[in-house]
């Protein structure tokens, strides 16, 4: 009887830790965790601050496809470490203080903030495609779609002169969130976990117990489950039941795992940017009209990107500027124009040529089309200046006349390429000034050459 029972208990306890396993978060010193995760990918990121109880942020992983997202930062109006676990809890709840305000949120929504968990930072893009990838859920889905409580989040970009939220319905100008995204609205990009036959009651959360989200709570509350309480109902247990029904209707869900009532689907906060200039972030989360049911939004580890997408109307290709422009010093306030180089000598700048002749091969061109491509971006500061060599066969009559072929046959080039109105200087140097010895084919092949390169106008 008693190894019966053991077994049992053995069960019992199992079943209960088994969801305490699947998503875990840890945490975080968050300055670093942004630096090391949000820099690397086409963006470069500076000048963090935090705001938020420390609780409301950690980083998180998720295994066996529980969550769309595997690795990543979440955010909570709640502790992000209750995030994680069956969900036994109609109203998850915890609280961190008084009414505040945030007045790029105030925007959306008229009734006080509570639980704020904000994170904001400088960034340079180097390219125009900025992008990341998130998921948002909440204990306030299902039964307060549509009310006050339509807890919000949002990913704000500010530069100079604009201000805007990037966390949008795919298609469309809807910033997400409980109540247009849900199981009546927009439910494509909506996932249920809604185990419960009601609505729990908007009751303050009051104190929090600190097992209840730990190993050990997982242990205490496999034993209350077997022998009962002392006989007096606790607050969890008031707590309205799973729906047998719902309960295998979500057999192969995420409740096992997950506390909130309703997640998105994985979506992508997206927005064209001009590259190597500086803007701000603000990652923004917060309860609406009261501190209770929290909310929380996972954010993908490495997805924040700024790519080339050459579909946009006048898009510019910035390859290459990372040779001329410290992102850093964009960081600190100064324009890309005021720290460019006197001289810009660009990578593969150089067209060279076969001996003796002076037509631009087909693979030199494609170099010209990315030099000129570059020129437009930078023509308002900058005049195109090309110098023609040879290599030392012949006498420097002879060289010096090939020479300004090969100039000329680069500018009718450039021209072709992108209709330049403007002078390009010109110089013809022919052998005088190599950039290899002349005694071997491959420095013969060096110096014949037409350097391209910017000098900033007066």
């Amino acid at each position: 009887m008693y190894l019966r029972f053991f077994w049992i208990l053995l069960i019992v306890l199992v079943a209960r830790l088994s969801g305490y396993g699947q998503i875990r978060v840890s945490r975080i010193d968050i300055n670093r965790w942004v630096r090391e995760n949000f820099t690397g990918q086409g963006v470069v990121v500076g000048n963090i601050k935090v705001h938020g109880n420390a609780l409301s942020t950690g980083a998180f992983t998720s295994s066996n496809n529980i969550l769309e997202i595997q690795k990543g930062l979440v955010l909570s109006t709640g502790s992000a470490f209750l995030v994680a676990g069956l969900n036994d809890k109609s109203n998850q709840s915890y609280s961190f203080g008084d009414a505040e305000s945030d007045p790029d949120i105030k925007k959306y929504v008229k009734p006080n903030l509570y639980d704020v968990s904000l994170i904001e930072f400088d960034f340079v893009p180097l390219a125009n495609n900025l992008q990341f990838k998130y998921q948002f859920g909440s204990e306030e889905y299902p039964e307060y779609v549509g009310s006050t409580y339509n807890d919000v989040f949002a990913f704000f970009i500010s530069d100079d002169s604009t201000n805007q939220n990037i966390a949008l319905i795919p298609g469309n100008n809807v910033p997400v969130s409980i109540n247009t995204v849900n199981h009546l609205v927009n439910s494509k990009y909506y996932t249920d976990n809604n185990v419960f036959a009601s609505g729990g009651r908007r009751e303050a959360p009051g104190a929090i117990e600190e097992e209840s989200g730990s190993f050990f709570g997982g242990i205490w509350g496999g034993l209350k489950s077997i022998f009962g309480g002392s006989g007096k109902e606790s607050a969890e247990e008031k707590a309205v039941r799973a729906n047998p029904e719902l309960l295998k209707k979500y057999r192969s869900g995420i409740y096992r795992f997950l506390q909130f009532d309703g997640i998105t689907k994985k979506l992508t906060a997206q927005a064209y940017v001009t590259p190597y200039k500086k803007y701000h972030m603000k990652i923004i989360i917060a309860d609406v009209a009261d501190n209770i049911f929290d909310s929380g939004v996972f954010i993908e580890d490495k997805s924040l990107t700024a790519t080339p997408d050459t579909s946009q109307f006048n898009f510019a290709d910035y390859s290459g500027m990372e040779k001329l422009a410290d992102s850093k010093q964009i960081l600190s306030g100064k324009k890309l124009e005021n720290i460019l180089p006197d001289t810009v000598y660009l990578r593969d700048a150089n067209i060279y040529f076969e001996f003796d002749k002076a037509e631009v091969l087909p693979s030199e061109m494609r170099k010209l089309k990315s030099l000129v491509a570059m020129y437009t971006r930078l023509k308002n500061k900058y005049t195109i200046r090309v110098a023609g060599h040879t290599d030392s066969i012949g006498n420097l009559q002879y060289n010096m006349a090939l020479s300004r072929k090969r100039n000329q046959a680069v500018m009718s080039a450039i021209q072709q390429i992108g209709s330049i109105d403007d002078p390009i200087e010109i110089t013809e140097d022919a052998f005088l000034k190599p950039a290899a010895k002349n005694d071997t084919d491959f420095g013969r092949m060096k110096n014949r050459r037409v350097e391209i390169f910017f000098v900033k106008r007066d």
